[in-house]
Order: C-alpha cells, then structure tokens, then sequence
C-alpha cells in the first residue's frame, strides 16, 4: 500500500538561500510493525516531511518495491528497518540489475558483514542509528549525486568494453578479408569500412557477417 505524504503543484522550489531546486519523489520504506524502524524518537517520515524539495511516497511493502518503483517511479528510495537481512535485500539487488535508483539505507542495528552486503545490493549510502531532520537532505543529496556519478562512470566502462568488442571483431574480419583476398592489412581495413558504408551498416556489424560468412552459419 502506498500513501502519498506531501504533494506539490510545481517541480521546482527554493532552498534556504533561494535558489530553485528540482523537487525530487522520495519513496519511504518502512516495512512493519513501525516500531522500532522508527529509527529514533522522532518517526522518519516526520523528518523528511521537514524538506522542502521533496514529494514523498510511503509504503511498508519491501517485498513489492520492484513494483512499486515501476510504478511510481520515484528519483530516491529510503528504507528504514531495525536489522537488514538477505531477504530484505532481494528486492534492493533486484532494482540494481534491472531498475537502478539511488537508495538511502537507514538501520537501528548493524550485522555482520552488513556493510558488504548493503554495498553488494547497489545501496548509495547505510547509516546505522538516529539521524538528525537537519542531515536528512545533505544525505539525500549526496546519494542521488553519488548515484548519478556512478551511473555516468558504468556508462562510460560499458561503452568502452563495447568498443572493445566491436575492435575485435574488425580484427578478427580483417584477417578473413586478408586472407581470401591476399589484402594488406590497410586494405582490409579500407575494404570493410567501404562496404559498410555502402550497406549503410557499422564496421562492427558488417565484421559479425563477415565473421558469421566464414563460419557457414549465415541463412
């Protein structure tokens, strides 16, 4: 079940200094019984109704967040519990192999090996203990920041191990061109590049039907 906390007509609002901020949605995670994921004396969803740049969302249903989020599609997740355990953490693992999004992890408790395992489900940030109203948004901030920083760094590695990868395979295809047109390796080079200009395909995939060709598997 969800429950919409705050509500707001605009997707921008002033900090304490004036200047306009994104409003965020915020998605709260408190799996029950409320006591004592309250985290302190005064109940999470108190403190973050104390920011100003933030939509925020509650739900107790942990084992339904990868719904959830699909649903509601929220910038931030906050789950706040006395102890985390693996089965608390499947549907964390789960958004991060399928639906990243940044996640604030606050615990009454800390467990061996936690930290671990927290950092393993794509969490951007744990906090074991009470948390002041007045940290909240640094922590929140920080998080999201975190989190598109790293996405950014994922992106780039993924694009360069493609890159990579669409290298070998041009190499692996010069050396066919090469060898059943007794071709440099400058005019293999120039002759793969020409027809997948022609083709109007990349060189990485006129090198797969090259390389799919020489094998006979081609229909």
């Amino acid at each position: 079940m969800i429950m919409n906390q705050q509500l707001s007509n605009s997707n921008m609002s002033e900090n304490a200094a004036g200047l306009l901020m994104p409003e965020r949605r915020l998605l709260l995670v408190e799996p029950a019984p409320a006591s004592p994921t309250t985290i302190g004396s005064v109940p999470m969803l108190e403190k973050l109704a104390l920011l100003d740049h933030y939509q925020i969302e509650k739900t107790s249903c942990l084992e339904s967040l990868p719904a959830i989020v699909a649903v509601s599609k929220p910038d931030i997740v906050i789950l706040s519990i006395n102890v985390i355990t693996d089965v608390d953490l499947a549907p964390l693992i789960w958004l991060k192999a399928n639906d990243p999004i940044p996640v604030v992890l606050f615990a009454h408790q800390n467990t061996p090996c936690a930290v671990k395992s927290v950092i393993a489900a794509g969490v951007s940030t744990y906090i074991v203990d009470d948390v002041r109203a007045q940290r909240l948004a640094v922590i929140l901030d920080l998080a999201f920041e975190r989190f598109t920083h790293m996405q950014g760094v994922n992106n780039e590695l993924e694009q360069i191990k493609k890159k990579l990868s669409e290298r070998k395979l041009i190499e692996r295809a010069k050396g066919i061109v090469m060898r059943q047109k007794n071709y440099t390796e400058e005019q293999a080079y120039l002759e793969i590049r020409k027809s997948a200009m022609n083709q109007g395909k990349s060189m990485a995939m006129l090198a797969t039907n090259i390389l799919a060709l020489s094998d006979g598997i081609v229909d």
